[in-house]
């Protein structure tokens, strides 16, 4: 359980409000609540500018009588932005270089950044835009249901992501999650690799093949851009969902199977049946509880917390953090996003090569594609900003 200290009532709030907004559960705990749990507990707090873990004689001896296993301390309004980390990463203080009463993108970037140190192991949406949020809570309350879901949006949007917060969410989060890849592998070999096969069923079938759908038996599978899937093996996955049976190539024995199936694809599938490739009995077997993930570029307002979620995992084996500028996020939030969150991963890896001084301007951005000029060349654009930034002296 993540527990705030409520003691800074509005860092207390925002807090909890970010935490709520990602799908986690968190609760506000008074510094002088009497607080035991048996469970693995995370404190949370706002502390001085000043504050120094080796001149503090209160933290330890509190966290150990709480019974907390981790504790997250924001000191706000620091020159640099650096992590500081004591009892083997049990604690760590966080030096943010923006000040708590700020409301600028790059505020809200680095609360991010601080509650991705608190949820890393906790399944969560990284969002803060209200079409996600509701995207959310959606999930929370699908989840524990065993309801076939579709999951349709452009790609690069997070569907993956999506369908695996589904599982884990779900009653079936202890059990195998299986990801199929329907466009990439070849129609024969993809109803061999879900339905299984007997040995000599085929040319190479020397011995017995269960397949996954088996294989995650009781668990949850995932076929990622079933749109792609051959429609002749659209009808044997029809009699999975409808009497939970499959029947492995090369048997004449039904084998009964209990998994979940979450489908996700970026094209229309009404648009699909009707052109006769896909299945309609099957869409609507599909389409039990439809989801829909948005364009990067109708939900700006995720911007700085997915940057967040990146930053954390790129940034992680250095003390000293790499910055980033409110005019940098600025140009993001305008950009139309093409390639979505996939474009902006592109943009953030190079950034942190391209910037200087450890903080990562608007020039430093260098985008796939350009909406003044559709022919801009990105390894152009990339030559350019190394010629502007070397020394005419260095000859290549």
């Amino acid at each position: 359980m993540i527990n705030i200290n409520e003691e800074n009532i509005d860092f207390a709030h925002e807090v909890q409000k970010l935490l709520t907004a990602r799908g986690v559960d968190c609760s506000k705990l008074g510094i002088s609540n009497d607080f035991v749990s048996k469970d693995e507990n995370i404190f949370v707090t706002c502390t001085d500018k000043d504050f120094a873990f080796t001149k503090d004689k209160d933290l330890v001896p509190f966290l150990k009588a709480n019974n907390f296993q981790k504790a997250v301390l924001v000191s706000w309004g620091s020159a640099d932005f650096k992590v500081e980390a004591y009892l083997n990463g049990a604690i760590n203080v966080f030096r943010i270089p923006v000040v708590f009463s700020e409301q600028t993108l790059a505020r809200q970037f680095y609360f991010q950044y601080v509650l991705e140190s608190v949820v890393q192991k906790l399944p969560n949406l990284p969002c803060s835009d209200e079409n996600s949020v509701k995207l959310n809570s959606l999930i929370k309350k699908i989840a524990p249901t065993d309801a076939t879901v579709l999951v349709n949006g452009p790609t690069g949007t997070g569907k993956e992501v999506v369908s695996n917060l589904i599982h884990h969410f779900s009653n079936r989060r202890d059990k195998a999650f299986v990801a199929v890849n329907c466009a990439a592998i070849p129609d024969q070999m993809l109803e061999s690799m879900l339905f299984g096969h007997e040995k000599g069923a085929f040319t190479g079938a020397v011995q017995p093949n269960k397949g996954l759908l088996r294989a995650a038996d009781t668990g949850t599978v995932l076929l990622d851009e079933i749109s792609e899937m051959p429609i002749g093996l659209q009808a044997k996955l029809l009699r999975v969902i409808q009497e939970k049976k499959l029947m492995p190539i090369g048997s004449s024995e039904e084998i009964e199977v209990n998994v979940r199936i979450i489908a996700t694809t970026n094209r229309n599938m009404l648009e699909e049946v009707k052109m006769g490739r896909f299945r309609e009995d099957l869409y609507y077997r599909l389409n039990v509880f439809p989801l829909n993930t948005l364009n990067l570029s109708k939900r700006s307002s995720d911007i700085p917390t997915i940057v967040a979620n990146m930053m954390y995992k790129m940034d992680s084996e250095n003390e000293v953090k790499t910055k980033f500028s409110e005019n940098a996020f600025e140009r993001l939030s305008k950009y139309h996003w093409p390639g979505n969150v996939r474009e902006l991963h592109n943009v953030i890896q190079r950034a942190i090569i391209l910037c200087s001084n450890g903080e990562i301007l608007a020039s430093d951005l260098i985008f796939d594609s350009s909406e003044d000029d559709p022919g801009a060349n990105t390894a152009d654009a990339l030559a350019a900003k190394f010629q502007h930034s070397i020394p005419d002296e260095v000859v290549l």
